[in-house]
C-alpha cells in the first residue's frame, strides 16, 4: 500500500514541474497605471506595460504617454513625465478631500486606460497619547502603548491605514515601528500592507467611537523620552480592497491552489487608482 502512495506523490510532483504550453493563451498589450493618491501631496501615476507570461525582461515604463486628471468642476491638467519618483508623472497640485477625480492615460500603440478616484474626508479621532510601563516584552524589558479614538461615521462604510512612527535623535530621522494591535479582536486577525502599515475597516465599530492601542518599544533614551508620530489613512474603498487583495495573494496560493487575483479597477488596462486623506499627531 505505501508503494502505491510513493508512486502517486511522485507523479503529483512530476506534474507539477511540467512546463504548461503558453501558445494557445491570447494576450495582448494593456497599459499598467498606479496611482494611490493622497491630500498631503502631489499626485504620481505609474504607467508601463503588461508583460507575457513568456517575456523575462525586466518591467518597461512608458514615458511619452498622456496622462491628464479632470476634477468635477471639468477641469482639466496634464500631467508630465519626471525621472523623479522613480519615473512617473507628476501633477502641479495636491488632490483635496470629497472632490471627484477622473484619471485618462492615451498612448497610439495601447488601449486607453481610465479610472476615477475621490479622497474621503479626514478622519475624526481624539488626540494619541502614549503611557510607558504597560507591559513587557520576550526579553522582561518594559513597553509602552500608544492609544487613540476613531470616531467612526455611521453613514458610511470606512477604511483606515495605520503606521507609527519613532524619531532617532542620532539619525536624526523618523524611524518606522511595527504597528502591533492590543485590541484583541484585532490581533486576531491583523491585515498589512506590504511597508507595514495595518490595514483596518470598521465592520466591528460602525459608527462608534473606538478606541485603538498599540504596543511601543521601550520608551526612552539614555532618560528622555521618545517622540512618536502616528499617521492615519482614511482609505476609499478601493484603497482597502487592492491591500486586502495583496495580502490575500500572499497568503493564498501554493502546490496545489491558485493564488487570489489582484484587484483591479483600471478600465482598458491593469492598474490601481484610489484615493485615501490623511492625519497626522505627534506625541512628545
Amino acid at each position: 500500500m505505501k508503494k502505491i502512495y510513493y508512486i502517486l506523490f511522485a507523479v503529483l510532483i512530476f506534474s507539477c514541474e511540467q512546463e504548461l504550453p503558453t501558445d494557445s493563451i491570447d494576450f495582448s498589450e494593456k497599459m499598467v497605471v498606479n496611482l494611490l493618491a493622497n491630500n498631503d501631496e502631489i499626485l504620481k501615476v505609474h504607467v508601463g506595460k503588461t508583460l507575457s507570461l513568456v517575456d523575462s525582461s525586466a518591467e518597461q515604463k512608458i514615458e511619452d504617454a498622456k496622462v491628464t486628471i479632470t476634477d468635477d468642476n471639468a477641469n482639466v491638467t496634464e500631467l508630465k513625465y519626471t525621472f523623479l519618483y522613480g519615473g512617473k508623472y507628476v501633477s502641479d497640485f495636491v488632490p483635496t478631500p470629497n472632490t471627484f477625480y477622473r484619471l485618462s492615460v492615451t498612448h497610439p500603440k495601447y488601449p486607453a486606460a481610465t479610472s476615477s478616484f475621490v479622497i474621503p474626508s479626514v478622519f475624526k479621532s481624539t488626540g494619541a497619547s502614549w503611557q510607558d510601563n504597560t507591559g513587557t516584552d520576550s526579553m522582561g524589558f518594559p513597553t509602552g502603548t500608544i492609544s487613540f479614538t476613531i470616531n467612526d461615521d455611521v453613514n458610511d462604510r470606512n477604511f483606515y491605514e495605520i503606521s507609527l512612527f519613532r524619531f532617532e535623535d542620532l539619525g536624526p530621522a523618523w524611524e518606522v515601528m511595527p504597528v502591533v494591535p492590543e485590541n484583541p479582536e484585532i490581533a486576531a486577525d491583523p491585515i498589512y500592507n506590504p511597508e507595514g502599515a495595518l490595514i483596518l475597516e470598521d465592520a466591528g465599530f460602525n459608527g462608534q467611537s473606538k478606541t485603538l492601542r498599540f504596543t511601543t518599544p521601550f520608551g526612552s533614551n539614555l532618560g528622555t523620552p521618545y517622540k512618536y508620530l502616528v499617521v492615519v489613512k482614511s482609505l476609499s474603498p478601493e484603497y482597502f480592497k487592492y491591500f486586502k487583495s495583496l495580502e490575500d495573494y500572499s497568503l493564498e496560493g501554493g502546490l496545489f491552489s491558485d493564488p487570489s487575483a489582484i484587484f483591479n479597477n483600471i478600465n482598458g488596462g491593469v492598474g490601481i487608482c484610489a484615493g485615501a486623506s490623511i492625519s497626522k499627531d505627534t506625541i512628545r
